[in-house]
């Protein structure tokens, strides 16, 4: 068949806000099965798309191992919150499904061999959800760094929001209810938590900013966020296939609620190619980008600098030379591939067989930076790092920070 039947793991903020309403208009995809430890979620979810498709085409589920088990699903969108996307991804890759995975990838490194050879030896197509490289703009920006437009590229001062930008939404301010309360009657909080710890159930731990910003279960924004930005960086620098080999800085998270991922961090990062990468809080990065940004809105972004120039993705697409934006390839210029939607991407790479714009090799070395920044701010040390073997230079206890303890389900 030309059609490609999905099923959608994750229903809540990203699974119903994004996937669904994109990949449900698609002609020549089905959403076929969706799943969700909220059952209203789930239910819901499958009851608006049963409308759209017709009564009894989707089917919904408590645990989504059985939507692994149906042999006419394709692909899974793997859109559970951070603690659940290594573990699913490598599941689904195992049951012989394509995978688009969101972002981050995981909390740490125990599982991304297995991820990586899962994915190639079962010869799944795997999407990475850092969208920014099927938007147009971004390709815009990275092609004349990559082509030497600025000159040769030097350093990348780069930044995300962090667990202080949402706090007005937060249940409990500033960080988040330490305070146990029931469950609710239609979910289950065990699923949820998954492979992670088991941690008192508060108002705000299972809303979507307990989810990115609870240590049990994420990295916070330096993972959830500033991972688009560095999934830029990593292309623009050529650098798919590796990471920085040192990084060194400072960190700091809250002392209070339950939403203890880092909040302030200023890391510096070098490439084997000699590139200096920056990373940074926003509120960190405020006095250090505005040395050449017009202007400052809170949020993500990154700067390139090249020997000839800059180029930034930041308040309105700044530039040192605004013709950058106008440029015109040259015919011995490297053109980056087009794509024009991240989930349209990955439905055509399922059918055609090949690379997606963000594939696992990709995904598991921008994870590596978020994972090794993190380790570097929260213990003040350089750490050193080998890409090649994928391990921490003689620092035993940072070695062990890369590593997490699951759950046995």
């Amino acid at each position: 068949s030309n059609r490609v039947n999905v099923g959608q793991i994750g229903c809540g903020n990203i699974g119903s806000n994004y996937h669904i309403p994109i990949l449900s208009r698609e002609d020549d995809v089905r959403i076929v099965a969706v799943a969700d430890a909220y059952k209203g979620r789930r239910d819901g979810a499958a009851a608006r798309l049963n409308k759209q498709y017709g009564d009894g085409t989707v089917k919904a589920y408590a645990d989504f191992r059985e939507i692994l088990a149906r042999p006419d699903v394709d692909a899974v969108i793997v859109g559970a919150h951070d603690n659940w996307h290594m573990p699913m991804s490598i599941a689904a890759a195992k049951a012989g499904k394509d995978v688009y995975c969101q972002k981050p990838l995981g909390l740490d490194f125990g599982l991304t061999g297995l991820l990586r050879d899962t994915v190639r030896d079962k010869k799944r197509i795997f999407q990475f959800g850092t969208q920014s490289r099927s938007e147009g703009r971004y390709r815009q920006m990275v092609q004349p760094v990559r082509n030497g437009y600025i000159g040769k590229l030097e350093r990348i001062e780069l930044w995300s929001r962090d667990v202080s930008f949402n706090v007005d939404e937060y249940a409990v301010k500033p960080y988040g209810s330490a305070e146990e309360v029931p469950v609710p009657a239609d979910f289950d909080f065990d699923a949820w938590q998954g492979p992670s710890p088991m941690a008192p159930y508060t108002v705000d731990r299972t809303t979507c900013w307990g989810g990115y910003h609870c240590p049990e279960t994420s990295l916070g924004f330096i993972a959830g966020c500033a991972i688009h930005e560095l999934g830029l960086a990593q292309w623009a620098n050529k650098s798919d296939d590796t990471s920085p080999i040192r990084y060194k800085g400072t960190g700091s998270v809250p002392k209070e609620g339950i939403f203890r991922t880092l909040e302030k961090w200023d890391v510096m990062c070098d490439y084997p190619n000699g590139v200096k990468l920056r990373f940074m809080d926003f509120r960190t990065a405020k006095t250090v980008a505005t040395k050449v940004l017009p202007s400052w809105h809170p949020g993500d972004g990154v700067i390139f600098y090249g020997t000839e120039g800059w180029i930034s993705d930041a308040e309105g697409w700044a530039t040192s030379n605004k013709s950058l934006w106008k440029q015109q390839p040259k015919p011995t210029d490297e053109i980056l591939p087009v794509s024009r939607e991240h989930n349209r991407n990955f439905i055509d790479c399922v059918k055609s067989r090949q690379e997606t714009m963000c594939p696992a090799e990709m995904a598991i070395r921008c994870d590596a930076i978020c994972q090794l920044s993190t380790i570097a701010a929260i213990t003040g040390r350089e750490i050193q790092w080998d890409p090649k073997n994928e391990k921490i230079v003689n620092d035993t206890e940072a070695e062990k920070m890369l590593i997490r303890t699951y759950r046995e389900k």
